[in-house]
């Protein structure tokens, strides 16, 4: 199966989502700081897995231990600076 990819509605040309799950933040300038392309660690349902984690209030490192990802992302889910506009 190829992968495609499509603009999240209301972030067009800063984030796509695939067929596959994948987020993918898009090239451009932030504060005079280019961001490069890139395919994002997290994919949809592990996105929706921590914030539901997170809603039952289960702890950070916990969520991140079981999971095999960094405490940092899973706190910055939880903050709501990472993947806030993922569903």
């Amino acid at each position: 199966m190829k992968e495609t990819w499509t603009d999240i509605p209301g972030l067009e040309g800063k984030y796509k989502i695939s067929n596959m799950g994948r987020y993918k933040r898009l090239s451009r300038y932030i504060q005079g700081r280019r961001l490069p392309e890139e395919i994002l660690p997290l994919n949809q349902s592990q996105v929706r897995e921590v914030k539901e984690r997170l809603g039952r209030k289960e702890h950070v490192y916990d969520i991140a231990d079981s999971m095999g990802i960094s405490r940092k992302t899973v706190s910055k889910i939880k903050s709501g600076r990472s993947y806030a506009w993922a569903k």
